[in-house]
Protein backbone atom coordinates (compact mmCIF):
# COMPACT_ATOMS: atom_id res chain seq x y z
CA UNK A 1 0.00 0.00 0.00
CA UNK A 2 2.93 2.33 0.64
CA UNK A 3 4.02 1.82 -2.96
CA UNK A 4 0.56 2.76 -4.24
CA UNK A 5 0.54 5.90 -2.08
CA UNK A 6 4.03 6.82 -3.32
CA UNK A 7 3.05 6.31 -6.98
CA UNK A 8 0.00 8.49 -6.69
CA UNK A 9 1.81 11.10 -4.62
CA UNK A 10 4.20 11.45 -7.56
CA UNK A 11 1.27 11.58 -9.94
CA UNK A 12 -0.45 14.24 -7.82
CA UNK A 13 2.76 16.27 -7.76
CA UNK A 14 2.93 16.12 -11.54
CA UNK A 15 -0.69 17.28 -11.70
CA UNK A 16 0.25 20.35 -9.68
CA UNK A 17 3.28 21.15 -11.83
CA UNK A 18 1.82 20.56 -15.29
CA UNK A 19 -1.39 22.06 -16.60
CA UNK A 20 -3.01 18.76 -17.57
CA UNK A 21 -0.91 15.57 -17.70
CA UNK A 22 -1.79 13.02 -20.37
CA UNK A 23 -1.84 9.64 -18.62
CA UNK A 24 -1.79 6.10 -19.96
CA UNK A 25 -2.62 3.72 -17.10
CA UNK A 26 -1.14 0.21 -17.33
CA UNK A 27 -2.75 -2.23 -14.91
CA UNK A 28 -3.12 -5.89 -13.93
CA UNK A 29 -6.71 -5.15 -12.88
CA UNK A 30 -8.69 -7.80 -11.04
CA UNK A 31 -6.43 -9.50 -8.53
CA UNK A 32 -6.16 -6.94 -5.74
CA UNK A 33 -7.71 -3.61 -4.90
CA UNK A 34 -4.83 -1.26 -5.76
CA UNK A 35 -5.74 -1.33 -9.46
CA UNK A 36 -9.42 -0.63 -8.84
CA UNK A 37 -8.52 2.24 -6.52
CA UNK A 38 -6.01 3.67 -8.98
CA UNK A 39 -8.47 3.48 -11.88
CA UNK A 40 -11.18 5.15 -9.79
CA UNK A 41 -8.76 7.95 -8.78
CA UNK A 42 -7.63 8.50 -12.38
CA UNK A 43 -11.22 8.62 -13.63
CA UNK A 44 -12.07 11.15 -10.91
CA UNK A 45 -9.01 13.26 -11.76
CA UNK A 46 -9.95 13.03 -15.46
CA UNK A 47 -13.48 14.24 -14.68
CA UNK A 48 -12.11 17.10 -12.58
CA UNK A 49 -9.89 18.24 -15.47
CA UNK A 50 -6.71 17.52 -13.51
CA UNK A 51 -5.46 14.99 -16.06
CA UNK A 52 -6.51 13.38 -19.30
CA UNK A 53 -6.82 9.62 -19.03
CA UNK A 54 -5.65 8.86 -22.57
CA UNK A 55 -5.99 5.05 -22.35
CA UNK A 56 -5.96 2.04 -20.04
CA UNK A 57 -3.69 -0.90 -20.88
CA UNK A 58 -4.65 -4.22 -19.31
CA UNK A 59 -1.93 -6.72 -18.43
CA UNK A 60 -4.30 -9.26 -16.83
CA UNK A 61 -5.70 -11.67 -19.41
CA UNK A 62 -8.42 -12.92 -17.07
CA UNK A 63 -11.62 -13.07 -19.14
CA UNK A 64 -13.56 -10.41 -17.19
CA UNK A 65 -10.71 -8.03 -16.40
CA UNK A 66 -11.03 -5.83 -19.47
CA UNK A 67 -14.87 -5.66 -19.35
CA UNK A 68 -14.54 -4.65 -15.67
CA UNK A 69 -12.18 -1.81 -16.61
CA UNK A 70 -14.78 -0.72 -19.16
CA UNK A 71 -17.48 -0.94 -16.47
CA UNK A 72 -15.52 1.33 -14.11
CA UNK A 73 -14.82 3.87 -16.86
CA UNK A 74 -18.50 3.73 -17.83
CA UNK A 75 -19.54 4.19 -14.17
CA UNK A 76 -17.47 7.39 -14.05
CA UNK A 77 -18.99 8.64 -17.31
CA UNK A 78 -15.94 7.82 -19.45
CA UNK A 79 -17.04 4.86 -21.61
CA UNK A 80 -14.96 5.89 -24.63
CA UNK A 81 -11.48 5.90 -23.09
CA UNK A 82 -9.42 3.56 -25.31
CA UNK A 83 -8.55 0.19 -23.82
CA UNK A 84 -5.78 -2.21 -24.83
CA UNK A 85 -5.42 -5.79 -23.64
CA UNK A 86 -3.27 -8.89 -23.85
CA UNK A 87 -5.34 -11.57 -25.54
CA UNK A 88 -3.36 -14.79 -25.31
CA UNK A 89 -4.26 -17.46 -22.77
CA UNK A 90 -7.59 -16.11 -21.52
CA UNK A 91 -8.64 -17.67 -18.24
CA UNK A 92 -11.20 -17.13 -15.49
CA UNK A 93 -10.67 -17.14 -11.74
CA UNK A 94 -13.53 -16.90 -9.25
CA UNK A 95 -11.19 -15.13 -6.82
CA UNK A 96 -10.80 -12.19 -9.20
CA UNK A 97 -13.19 -9.28 -8.50
CA UNK A 98 -13.76 -8.44 -12.17
CA UNK A 99 -16.82 -10.61 -12.91
CA UNK A 100 -18.81 -9.28 -9.93
CA UNK A 101 -18.07 -5.72 -11.12
CA UNK A 102 -19.28 -6.54 -14.64
CA UNK A 103 -22.38 -8.28 -13.24
CA UNK A 104 -23.20 -5.29 -11.02
CA UNK A 105 -22.36 -2.43 -13.41
CA UNK A 106 -22.62 -3.91 -16.90
CA UNK A 107 -19.96 -3.26 -19.49
CA UNK A 108 -19.81 -1.90 -23.01
CA UNK A 109 -16.32 -3.36 -23.65
CA UNK A 110 -15.25 -6.84 -24.72
CA UNK A 111 -11.73 -8.16 -25.14
CA UNK A 112 -12.29 -9.28 -28.75
CA UNK A 113 -13.22 -5.69 -29.69
CA UNK A 114 -10.07 -4.25 -28.14
CA UNK A 115 -6.62 -3.71 -29.70
CA UNK A 116 -3.53 -5.41 -28.35
CA UNK A 117 -1.66 -3.24 -25.83
CA UNK A 118 1.48 -2.88 -27.94
CA UNK A 119 -0.50 -1.78 -30.98
CA UNK A 120 -2.49 0.77 -28.96
CA UNK A 121 0.61 2.07 -27.16
CA UNK A 122 2.40 2.57 -30.49
CA UNK A 123 -0.59 4.30 -32.09
CA UNK A 124 -1.17 6.68 -29.16
CA UNK A 125 2.50 7.50 -28.67
CA UNK A 126 3.02 8.13 -32.39
CA UNK A 127 0.12 10.63 -32.32
CA UNK A 128 1.28 12.35 -29.12
CA UNK A 129 3.41 15.47 -28.91
CA UNK A 130 7.02 14.90 -27.89
CA UNK A 131 7.58 14.39 -24.14
CA UNK A 132 3.85 14.70 -23.42
CA UNK A 133 2.79 11.31 -22.01
CA UNK A 134 2.94 10.04 -18.44
CA UNK A 135 2.73 6.26 -18.11
CA UNK A 136 1.44 5.05 -14.73
CA UNK A 137 1.95 1.32 -14.13
CA UNK A 138 0.52 -0.82 -11.34
CA UNK A 139 1.66 -4.43 -11.58
CA UNK A 140 3.93 -6.44 -13.87
CA UNK A 141 5.61 -4.63 -16.73
CA UNK A 142 5.09 -7.10 -19.60
CA UNK A 143 3.14 -4.52 -21.64
CA UNK A 144 6.04 -2.07 -21.25
CA UNK A 145 8.58 -4.75 -22.21
CA UNK A 146 6.60 -5.59 -25.34
CA UNK A 147 6.36 -1.90 -26.24
CA UNK A 148 10.11 -1.42 -25.79
CA UNK A 149 10.85 -4.50 -27.91
CA UNK A 150 8.44 -3.46 -30.68
CA UNK A 151 9.61 -2.77 -34.22
CA UNK A 152 8.63 0.12 -36.50
CA UNK A 153 5.13 -0.27 -37.94
CA UNK A 154 2.37 1.66 -39.71
CA UNK A 155 2.10 4.04 -36.73
CA UNK A 156 5.76 5.05 -36.47
CA UNK A 157 9.14 4.51 -38.14
CA UNK A 158 10.71 4.40 -34.66
CA UNK A 159 11.28 1.22 -32.68
CA UNK A 160 9.73 0.95 -29.22
CA UNK A 161 12.69 2.36 -27.28
CA UNK A 162 12.96 5.36 -29.61
CA UNK A 163 9.21 5.98 -29.43
CA UNK A 164 9.22 5.91 -25.63
CA UNK A 165 12.28 8.15 -25.41
CA UNK A 166 10.66 10.71 -27.70
CA UNK A 167 7.06 10.69 -26.46
CA UNK A 168 7.04 9.67 -22.77
CA UNK A 169 7.84 12.40 -20.30
CA UNK A 170 7.48 10.38 -17.09
CA UNK A 171 7.02 6.80 -15.89
CA UNK A 172 5.33 6.34 -12.50
CA UNK A 173 5.88 2.68 -11.61
CA UNK A 174 4.62 0.69 -8.64
CA UNK A 175 6.83 -2.40 -8.56
CA UNK A 176 6.34 -4.83 -5.72
CA UNK A 177 9.76 -6.46 -5.44
CA UNK A 178 12.15 -4.35 -7.49
CA UNK A 179 15.02 -4.99 -8.14
CA UNK A 180 15.09 -8.63 -6.99
CA UNK A 181 11.50 -9.86 -7.42
CA UNK A 182 10.40 -12.65 -9.71
CA UNK A 183 7.12 -11.08 -10.89
CA UNK A 184 7.47 -7.32 -10.98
Amino acid sequence: MKSLFFAFALCALSVGCIAKPLIIFDTDFGGDADDLGALAMLNHMHNQGKCELVAVMNWNNERYSLPAIGAINQYYGNPNIPLGSRKEGLWHGEWQYSKPLVDALGSNRQIDQTPDTTELYRKLLAQAADSSITVVTVGPLLNILRLLESAPDEHSDMNGVELVQKKVQTFVIMGGQFPKGDWE
